[in-house]
């Protein structure tokens, strides 16, 4: 791609992609945060990210430098590009931060590359000029592996510069965007709600649920992170459970089972569905990238939604059931991140289960 990208292409990205990244954790990202919060430690904090994050964005443009040329001149592709460089040119060349009042500026300066970065994704995604015909130039393993670093890559800098952002913000339940005492059934439950209501929306039918298990464990988690990976999961369940009610004409359709458990090392929760499983041929592609089990999906003119529109929705919580083909796969990523698993089980004619294990984690050691 580096033809393709001119001026953009510099040293300074060379120099930078070569340093090594520092591993994320939920400790890690707490250990500035100790109450009680200091200038000092919101300081230090502000330098962690001012260092690491030019690291992060240079791997990710070297990551776009080295597509197929006919790939990274797609417009689509070549503006995330631009987005990337510009918020490594606008944070490697940000004056060190040294007092609260530069840190202020600095902090004002983060949440707008955020904010720039935040589609990157369905920007990617976005049909013809987009990842979704790239089988014709790159093979699908090269764009299985390109996604997976750059929504991984993602997440990690939307992690770190969120979360010094957030320090600003006083709350006894969290620290940043960690929250301290997060409780996965209540947050699983909110969530049903709002995907049966999406469900009976789409399929004028929607299964009922129930949560069980250890509904009374917390967690110390981010919370977004739950959210966008239940919200996938759940769309998954009742789309599929309402779709096989209807084939099968059984009435009301089965209800969805959620079980939380706590082990020593890790809460685990089962998202169980009678929705008819899925087909031996499709259970190897499940976590490939555009792969749908949708059929016949409607045009964008009977659904009201542009195609851009729609993938911007499934880039985050809500948005249509299924058909876009990045829920699933993105969802596995975020389970991975701090150690976690995503892994689904399939009974074809019968339905899914789907375990979800976060790990276990205690930053009280990150706190002393």
């Amino acid at each position: 791609m580096s033809d393709s990208v001119g001026s953009f292409y510099d040293d300074q990205v060379k120099s930078y992609a070569q340093q090594t990244l520092r591993p994320l954790s939920i400790g890690e990202l707490a250990r500035f945060g100790r109450p009680p919060l200091t200038d000092d430690a919101i300081l230090r904090s502000a330098r962690f990210t001012q260092n690491e994050l030019p690291v992060r964005l240079a791997k990710r443009l070297q990551g776009f430098q080295q597509l197929p040329f006919i790939v990274g001149t797609n417009p689509n592709i070549h503006a995330v590009y631009r987005l990337y460089y510009e918020a490594f040119e606008v944070l490697r060349s940000f004056p060190p931060v040294n007092t609260m009042d530069q840190e202020q500026e600095f902090s004002q300066v983060l949440q707008q590359q955020i904010k720039n970065l935040t589609n990157v994704i369905p920007q990617v995604a976005q049909g013809k000029y987009g990842f979704r015909e790239c089988n014709k130039y790159m093979a699908g393993t090269h764009i299985q592996k390109f996604l997976d670093e750059l929504i991984h890559s993602r997440i990690g800098l939307r992690l770190i510069g969120e979360q010094h952002v957030a320090l600003h913000d006083v709350n006894q339940d969290y620290i940043g965007i960690i929250h301290t005492c997060l409780n996965p059934a209540d947050l699983l439950r909110g969530y049903a709600y709002y995907v049966q209501n999406l469900c009976e929306v789409n399929y004028n039918v929607a299964p009922d649920f129930v949560i069980n298990g250890a509904v009374d464990t917390a967690v110390q988690y981010v919370p977004v992170h739950l959210e966008y990976i239940a919200c996938e999961l759940l769309k998954n369940a009742f789309r599929a459970t309402a779709e096989h009610s209807k084939k099968c004409h059984d009435g009301r359709p089965s209800p969805i089972e959620i079980t939380v458990a706590r082990g020593k090392k890790d809460i685990c929760i089962r998202f169980r569905d009678q929705g008819g499983g899925i087909a031996a041929k499709d259970l190897p592609h499940v976590f490939e990238y555009s792969f749908t089990t949708v059929q016949n999906e409607p045009d964008d003119s009977e659904m009201g939604l542009g195609y851009a529109t729609k993938v911007a929705m499934q880039s985050g919580i809500g948005g249509p059931m299924a058909g876009l083909g990045y829920g699933l796969p993105m969802a596995r990523i975020y389970a991975c991140y701090f150690g976690g698993s995503l892994d689904l089980v399939s009974l074809e004619g019968h339905g899914c289960d789907v375990f979800l294990k976060l790990k276990n984690i205690d930053i009280s050691d990150a706190l002393a």
